[in-house]
């Protein structure tokens, strides 16, 4: 699983899903700053777009490259593995589980042949509850897929037991199975295969009781005839009958009838009549259909996955695209003409990475604001705020954030100015003592300068969707993060 990046591209045709959802998992874990994921630093930020610009020619491409890179970086390609194995051991155990209750709801139906088996209640038992929630399934597909499924139970499974990055993994994997309509299949697929290891179970085990010992079946009424009894397992045999399957007839139905009197009434042929009846009611109806219903399950989930691509032309991957561009290769900041980075002797340099055990008040830092924008702002009152204008300001905002790594950073930054790499430099040291950091860009900036700032910050870890253009978007942010 791991990722050289010496290795050629490879052609779009041979990206998978699986390719596309590390990419989504990718984004969400720079958006979101899970714990417990490898800090990424500006300089892999770097080396991934090189890398994408080098090994892809299409844009959907390098976004696909560039999420490989970071992701090998990070440790979400091994996370994403690890959640995959373990995924798999759970599905493999809830059918391993499955079949085996099956194999003792079919032996406990049946007993242990000193009792007489009604025929009509062992049918029911062992195809009554598959039947139901497959009706109800049927009925679900003109509806949008629900949480009661078996298939949600394994994700949900997978979510709390597949490791490190499950959480953050389980929920990019909802995210784009949503948006490629392919939730319903694969909840379906999961659901079909345990409800056929089930009644796979069930015929197994209703074949070992038949094979073990000898049953008397009967069937027991006080009003109703024995025409309609007939009728039923005449109906009932048919479709079973045209896959060599044995129907009993009106002797063998009169007999099981009488047998519940007198055992001795019913012959050893016509108790070998019933038990092809039985089974070949449970294949039919309790097998067959879920087998089939997995297999149109697993036809239209590939067609899904094989047809999904990522929507690059979505804001949220729009400017990623933008930058791995090869004519972005030529877009830079601009310098300062006596670019400034501070770095407190005995500090490490915290660039383009997290402060996970931050958890202190969330904190606004206006940086090098021009007279033109009022400062402090209203709407962000409510929480402490500091203004950093001259190197010392630097200096003692940094000693700041050492003290108390803030739980939330809002660094707010002039929009109308250009980035240099003096300022990036700062920035970068003030978000690596924070736990979650946003961008407020204040001020009349351009359309193309606050998307150079959003090009630039991004190289810090601070992706479009943690930078805002105005004070509530900002507000909204800091409060769920407080």
């Amino acid at each position: 699983m791991s990722l050289n990046h010496q290795q050629t591209a490879q052609p779009a045709s041979r990206f998978v899903f699986s390719d596309r959802w590390l990419a989504e998992s990718v984004r969400l874990g720079l958006l979101l700053s899970p714990p417990g994921c490898l800090p990424i630093t500006a300089q892999q930020h770097t080396q991934a777009e090189q890398f994408a610009r080098q090994h892809a020619s299409e844009p959907e491409q390098r976004v696909l490259r560039w999420a490989q890179s970071l992701a090998q970086s990070s440790g979400q390609l091994q996370g994403m593995h690890i959640w995959r194995q373990r995924s798999a051991w759970m599905l493999m155990l809830m059918l391993v589980l499955a079949f085996s209750a099956g194999v003792s709801v079919a032996l406990g139906i049946l007993g242990d042949g000193a009792s007489p088996v009604n025929v009509v209640w062992a049918l029911g038992a062992l195809l009554g509850v598959n039947l139901l929630m497959l009706m109800f399934w049927l009925a679900t597909l003109v509806m949008t897929p629900g949480e009661l499924s078996l298939g949600n139970v394994w994700l949900w499974l997978s979510r709390h037991f597949g490791g490190r990055d499950a959480v953050l993994l389980a929920r990019s994997f909802a995210t784009l199975s949503s948006r490629a309509g392919i939730s319903r299949w694969w909840m379906a697929a999961v659901t079909h295969v345990l409800w056929s290891s089930l009644a796979l179970g069930a015929l197994v085990g209703l074949l070992l009781a038949l094979s073990l010992r000898s049953f008397v079946f009967v069937w027991e009424t006080t009003i109703l005839p024995d025409s309609l009894f007939n009728t039923l397992v005449q109906g009932i045999g048919w479709l079973p009958a045209q896959l060599g399957f044995a129907i009993p007839d009106a002797d063998a139905v009169s007999a099981a009838g009488a047998a519940g009197n007198n055992v001795s009434a019913q012959t050893s042929a016509q108790r070998v009549l019933w038990a092809g009846w039985l089974c070949g009611a449970l294949l039919v109806y309790g097998v067959l259909p879920r087998l089939l219903l997995l297999l149109w399950s697993v036809w239209r989930l590939r067609v899904g996955l094989n047809a999904f691509r990522l929507d690059i032309h979505l804001a949220e991957w729009s400017e990623l695209t933008a930058r791995l561009s090869p004519s972005a290769q030529s877009a830079g900041v601009t310098d300062a003409e006596q670019p400034i980075h501070v770095q407190p002797a005995g500090q490490p340099d915290r660039r383009g990475q997290r402060n996970r055990s931050a958890q202190g008040t969330p904190l606004v830092v206006a940086f090098e604001l021009s007279d033109q924008i009022v400062w402090p702002a209203t709407q962000l009152s409510d929480f402490d705020q500091e203004s950093v204008a001259s190197r010392q300001q630097r200096i003692n905002t940094l000693a700041r954030l050492d003290q108390s790594p803030p739980r939330a950073l809002l660094l707010v930054c002039d929009a109308a100015q250009t980035p240099d790499r003096g300022s990036l430099s700062w920035l970068a040291d003030a978000s690596g003592r924070a736990l979650h950091v946003a961008v407020l860009l204040a001020g009349q900036g351009t359309n193309s300068r606050r998307q150079l700032w959003r090009q630039q910050l991004q190289t810090l870890g601070i992706l479009s969707a943690a930078v805002f253009d105005d004070e509530s978007a900002a507000q909204s942010w800091l409060e769920a993060h407080a």
